[in-house]
Protein backbone atom coordinates (compact mmCIF):
# COMPACT_ATOMS: atom_id res chain seq x y z
CA UNK A 1 0.00 0.00 0.00
CA UNK A 2 1.06 3.56 -0.72
CA UNK A 3 0.69 5.84 2.29
CA UNK A 4 -0.71 9.26 1.31
CA UNK A 5 -1.49 12.58 2.97
CA UNK A 6 -4.01 15.08 1.60
CA UNK A 7 -3.50 18.82 2.08
CA UNK A 8 -6.32 21.25 1.20
CA UNK A 9 -7.86 24.15 3.09
CA UNK A 10 -11.40 23.13 2.11
CA UNK A 11 -12.79 20.14 4.08
CA UNK A 12 -15.19 19.39 1.22
CA UNK A 13 -12.24 18.99 -1.18
CA UNK A 14 -10.48 16.69 1.28
CA UNK A 15 -13.61 14.58 1.63
CA UNK A 16 -14.08 14.38 -2.15
CA UNK A 17 -10.46 13.41 -2.88
CA UNK A 18 -10.43 10.88 -0.04
CA UNK A 19 -13.59 9.31 -1.43
CA UNK A 20 -12.19 9.14 -4.97
CA UNK A 21 -9.00 7.49 -3.74
CA UNK A 22 -10.96 4.95 -1.70
CA UNK A 23 -13.17 4.10 -4.66
CA UNK A 24 -10.76 4.17 -7.59
CA UNK A 25 -7.25 3.79 -6.15
CA UNK A 26 -7.31 0.85 -3.71
CA UNK A 27 -3.50 0.73 -3.50
CA UNK A 28 -3.46 4.17 -1.81
CA UNK A 29 -4.08 4.45 1.93
CA UNK A 30 -4.86 7.97 3.19
CA UNK A 31 -3.17 8.23 6.59
CA UNK A 32 -3.92 11.92 7.28
CA UNK A 33 -5.78 14.95 5.94
CA UNK A 34 -4.60 18.49 6.67
CA UNK A 35 -5.88 22.00 6.03
CA UNK A 36 -2.61 23.94 6.43
CA UNK A 37 1.15 23.58 6.10
CA UNK A 38 1.80 23.38 9.86
CA UNK A 39 -0.49 20.37 10.24
CA UNK A 40 0.94 18.84 7.08
CA UNK A 41 4.46 19.08 8.52
CA UNK A 42 3.38 17.22 11.66
CA UNK A 43 1.52 14.58 9.68
CA UNK A 44 4.46 13.95 7.34
CA UNK A 45 6.92 13.60 10.23
CA UNK A 46 4.55 11.24 12.04
CA UNK A 47 3.42 9.06 9.12
CA UNK A 48 6.33 9.16 6.62
CA UNK A 49 4.05 9.12 3.56
CA UNK A 50 5.22 8.14 0.10
CA UNK A 51 2.79 10.49 -1.61
CA UNK A 52 1.34 13.92 -0.77
CA UNK A 53 -1.61 15.48 -2.60
CA UNK A 54 -0.94 19.18 -2.12
CA UNK A 55 -3.25 22.10 -2.87
CA UNK A 56 -1.40 24.98 -4.55
CA UNK A 57 -3.38 27.77 -2.86
CA UNK A 58 -4.24 27.33 0.78
CA UNK A 59 -6.12 29.98 2.73
CA UNK A 60 -3.23 32.22 3.81
CA UNK A 61 -0.26 30.44 2.25
CA UNK A 62 0.99 28.56 -0.78
CA UNK A 63 1.39 24.81 -0.89
CA UNK A 64 4.91 25.37 -2.23
CA UNK A 65 5.86 26.57 1.28
CA UNK A 66 5.91 22.93 2.33
CA UNK A 67 9.29 22.63 0.62
CA UNK A 68 10.76 25.23 2.97
CA UNK A 69 10.27 22.57 5.65
CA UNK A 70 11.23 19.61 3.46
CA UNK A 71 13.81 20.90 0.94
CA UNK A 72 14.84 17.34 -0.02
CA UNK A 73 11.61 15.42 0.51
CA UNK A 74 11.53 11.64 0.64
CA UNK A 75 7.95 11.69 -0.63
CA UNK A 76 6.50 12.53 -4.03
CA UNK A 77 3.89 15.20 -4.67
CA UNK A 78 0.79 15.52 -6.80
CA UNK A 79 -0.44 19.11 -6.85
CA UNK A 80 -4.12 20.00 -6.95
CA UNK A 81 -5.22 23.37 -8.28
CA UNK A 82 -8.29 25.19 -9.57
CA UNK A 83 -6.47 27.79 -11.68
CA UNK A 84 -3.51 30.14 -11.00
CA UNK A 85 -1.93 30.29 -14.44
CA UNK A 86 1.67 30.95 -13.41
CA UNK A 87 1.72 28.29 -10.68
CA UNK A 88 0.44 25.76 -13.22
CA UNK A 89 3.11 26.87 -15.71
CA UNK A 90 5.80 26.34 -13.06
CA UNK A 91 4.46 22.89 -12.20
CA UNK A 92 4.41 21.87 -15.86
CA UNK A 93 7.99 23.10 -16.34
CA UNK A 94 9.18 20.78 -13.57
CA UNK A 95 7.31 17.72 -14.91
CA UNK A 96 5.68 17.19 -11.50
CA UNK A 97 2.18 15.77 -11.49
CA UNK A 98 -0.91 17.93 -11.03
CA UNK A 99 -4.69 17.54 -11.02
CA UNK A 100 -7.12 20.26 -12.00
CA UNK A 101 -10.14 20.82 -9.77
CA UNK A 102 -12.78 19.55 -9.87
CA UNK A 103 -10.71 16.37 -9.89
CA UNK A 104 -11.62 13.83 -12.57
CA UNK A 105 -11.32 10.28 -11.21
CA UNK A 106 -9.75 9.13 -14.51
CA UNK A 107 -6.95 11.71 -14.18
CA UNK A 108 -6.51 10.69 -10.54
CA UNK A 109 -6.11 7.04 -11.55
CA UNK A 110 -3.49 8.03 -14.16
CA UNK A 111 -1.52 10.10 -11.64
CA UNK A 112 -1.45 7.27 -9.10
CA UNK A 113 -0.51 4.66 -11.71
CA UNK A 114 2.31 6.88 -12.97
CA UNK A 115 3.60 7.35 -9.42
CA UNK A 116 3.59 3.62 -8.75
CA UNK A 117 5.48 2.88 -11.97
CA UNK A 118 8.08 5.61 -11.52
CA UNK A 119 9.10 5.85 -7.88
CA UNK A 120 12.31 7.82 -8.42
CA UNK A 121 12.95 10.04 -5.42
CA UNK A 122 16.30 11.35 -6.70
CA UNK A 123 14.64 12.59 -9.87
CA UNK A 124 11.70 13.89 -7.82
CA UNK A 125 14.03 16.07 -5.73
CA UNK A 126 15.53 17.56 -8.89
CA UNK A 127 12.04 18.28 -10.24
CA UNK A 128 11.17 20.10 -7.01
CA UNK A 129 14.36 22.18 -7.31
CA UNK A 130 13.24 23.23 -10.81
CA UNK A 131 9.74 24.02 -9.54
CA UNK A 132 10.94 26.18 -6.64
CA UNK A 133 13.40 28.12 -8.78
CA UNK A 134 10.59 29.01 -11.17
CA UNK A 135 8.03 29.75 -8.45
CA UNK A 136 10.45 32.03 -6.58
CA UNK A 137 11.42 33.93 -9.72
CA UNK A 138 10.27 37.54 -9.21
CA UNK A 139 9.64 37.96 -12.95
CA UNK A 140 7.24 35.00 -12.92
CA UNK A 141 8.90 33.37 -15.89
CA UNK A 142 10.16 29.84 -16.26
CA UNK A 143 13.98 29.80 -16.00
CA UNK A 144 14.51 26.05 -15.77
CA UNK A 145 12.74 23.16 -17.36
CA UNK A 146 12.60 19.39 -16.97
CA UNK A 147 12.47 17.65 -20.32
CA UNK A 148 11.12 14.08 -20.31
CA UNK A 149 12.74 11.75 -22.84
CA UNK A 150 13.13 8.03 -23.44
CA UNK A 151 15.91 7.76 -20.86
CA UNK A 152 14.31 9.82 -18.07
CA UNK A 153 14.72 13.59 -17.77
CA UNK A 154 17.09 16.32 -18.94
CA UNK A 155 17.21 19.51 -16.85
CA UNK A 156 17.99 22.73 -18.75
CA UNK A 157 18.08 26.47 -18.23
CA UNK A 158 15.55 27.90 -20.68
CA UNK A 159 18.12 30.51 -21.72
CA UNK A 160 20.12 27.64 -23.27
CA UNK A 161 17.30 26.56 -25.60
CA UNK A 162 17.91 27.63 -29.19
CA UNK A 163 14.69 26.27 -30.67
CA UNK A 164 12.12 23.50 -30.39
CA UNK A 165 11.04 21.54 -33.44
CA UNK A 166 7.93 19.38 -33.71
CA UNK A 167 8.60 15.74 -34.53
CA UNK A 168 5.22 14.04 -34.82
CA UNK A 169 3.93 13.93 -31.20
CA UNK A 170 7.43 14.55 -29.86
CA UNK A 171 9.66 17.63 -29.78
CA UNK A 172 13.32 18.02 -30.63
CA UNK A 173 14.95 20.54 -28.31
CA UNK A 174 18.22 22.08 -29.57
CA UNK A 175 20.47 24.10 -27.27
CA UNK A 176 22.88 26.94 -27.93
CA UNK A 177 25.85 24.57 -27.58
CA UNK A 178 24.29 22.35 -30.30
CA UNK A 179 23.11 19.55 -28.02
CA UNK A 180 19.83 17.95 -29.08
CA UNK A 181 17.18 16.11 -27.03
CA UNK A 182 14.02 14.36 -28.16
CA UNK A 183 11.23 15.05 -25.67
CA UNK A 184 8.01 13.12 -25.19
CA UNK A 185 6.16 16.44 -24.76
CA UNK A 186 4.58 17.95 -27.86
CA UNK A 187 5.43 21.42 -29.18
CA UNK A 188 2.26 23.02 -27.80
CA UNK A 189 3.24 21.98 -24.29
CA UNK A 190 6.59 23.72 -24.69
CA UNK A 191 4.83 26.82 -26.03
CA UNK A 192 2.61 26.90 -22.94
CA UNK A 193 5.57 26.57 -20.56
CA UNK A 194 8.12 28.94 -22.05
CA UNK A 195 8.21 32.74 -21.75
CA UNK A 196 6.35 34.32 -24.68
CA UNK A 197 8.59 37.39 -24.44
CA UNK A 198 11.54 35.20 -25.43
CA UNK A 199 10.08 32.24 -27.34
CA UNK A 200 7.99 32.74 -30.47
CA UNK A 201 5.88 30.12 -32.24
CA UNK A 202 6.85 31.14 -35.77
CA UNK A 203 5.43 28.09 -37.52
CA UNK A 204 3.35 25.03 -36.68
CA UNK A 205 6.60 23.06 -36.45
CA UNK A 206 8.91 25.59 -34.79
CA UNK A 207 9.27 27.50 -31.53
CA UNK A 208 12.33 29.75 -31.59
CA UNK A 209 14.32 31.68 -28.99
CA UNK A 210 14.34 35.27 -30.26
CA UNK A 211 17.65 35.93 -28.52
CA UNK A 212 19.45 33.49 -30.85
CA UNK A 213 18.39 34.89 -34.22
CA UNK A 214 21.42 35.63 -36.38
CA UNK A 215 19.55 37.21 -39.32
CA UNK A 216 16.31 37.08 -41.25
CA UNK A 217 15.63 37.00 -44.95
CA UNK A 218 12.64 37.77 -47.17
CA UNK A 219 13.99 35.84 -50.12
CA UNK A 220 11.69 32.90 -50.92
CA UNK A 221 9.43 33.86 -48.01
CA UNK A 222 10.36 35.05 -44.55
CA UNK A 223 13.01 32.94 -42.86
CA UNK A 224 15.37 33.37 -39.93
CA UNK A 225 18.85 32.01 -39.45
CA UNK A 226 19.66 30.93 -35.92
CA UNK A 227 23.11 31.18 -34.34
CA UNK A 228 23.80 27.53 -35.19
CA UNK A 229 23.21 28.49 -38.89
CA UNK A 230 19.89 26.61 -39.04
CA UNK A 231 17.35 28.35 -41.30
CA UNK A 232 13.75 28.30 -40.02
CA UNK A 233 10.60 29.36 -41.87
CA UNK A 234 8.21 32.00 -40.56
CA UNK A 235 4.67 31.12 -41.61
CA UNK A 236 2.69 33.70 -43.58
CA UNK A 237 0.16 34.22 -40.79
CA UNK A 238 2.93 34.71 -38.22
CA UNK A 239 5.07 37.07 -40.34
CA UNK A 240 3.59 40.39 -39.22
CA UNK A 241 3.70 39.43 -35.53
CA UNK A 242 7.28 38.29 -35.90
CA UNK A 243 8.44 41.48 -37.62
CA UNK A 244 6.86 43.63 -34.92
CA UNK A 245 8.74 41.72 -32.23
CA UNK A 246 11.97 41.45 -34.21
CA UNK A 247 12.08 45.18 -34.95
CA UNK A 248 11.71 45.97 -31.25
CA UNK A 249 14.82 43.98 -30.38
Amino acid sequence: MTKAILVDDAPSNLQLLNGLLNEYCPTVSVVATCTNIKDAEKAIKKNAPELVFLDVELQNELGFNLFDLFPSPDFEVVFTTAHEKYALQAIKSSCLEYLLKPIDYRELIKAVEKFEKQKQLTVNKKKIEVLLENVNNSKQTVNKIAIPNANGYVFLNTSEILFCEADMNYTKVVTSNRDSFLSTKNLKEFEEMLDTEVFFRCHKSWLINLNFIKQYSRIDGTRVQMTNDQWIDISVRKRDDFLKIFNRK
